[in-house]
């Protein structure tokens, strides 16, 4: 399948770069788990076309018409959600009830502007200005 298609110098497009999903018991292997695989079989190399890449952000920004410094990122991951939004500069906000640990942001390439412990904190913070 995929590997052939790779092999025979067919585009190669995966959504994100995401190794793991968070299901209700833990995670399972996500987008780039399975990118990675091919990679792995074939050295072939995908364009991810999801975050962190500006091409679906670029879509929804001309979608609603708005410019970045009015949007948000929210997300649980540092190397997609956040990288997104810093690489397109807009504000981003970690939620650590997904991937991302506390511990994750030290060293991390990419720093979110507000960090919260779930979507419940991010929306009783910011709806309680």
């Amino acid at each position: 399948g995929g590997c052939d298609l790779s092999r025979a110098g067919k585009p190669f497009l995966a959504v994100n770069p995401d190794f793991n999903c968070p299901v209700e018991n833990g995670f399972i292997p996500d987008c780039g788990s399975m990118a990675r695989l091919i990679t792995a079989s074939t050295g072939a190399v995908p364009e991810f076309f999801g975050k962190p890449s500006r091409h679906a952000l670029d879509y929804m920004l001309k979608r609603i018409n708005c410019k970045p410094s009015e949007l948000a990122v929210v997300g649980d991951r540092l190397y997609t959600d956040i990288a997104l939004g810093k690489n397109a500069g807009v504000q981003t906000a970690l939620v650590l009830s997904g991937e991302t640990r506390r511990e994750d942001l030290a060293g991390s390439e990419y720093v979110p502007d507000m960090v919260f412990e779930d979507l419940l904190d991010l929306g009783s913070k910011i709806f309680s200005d």
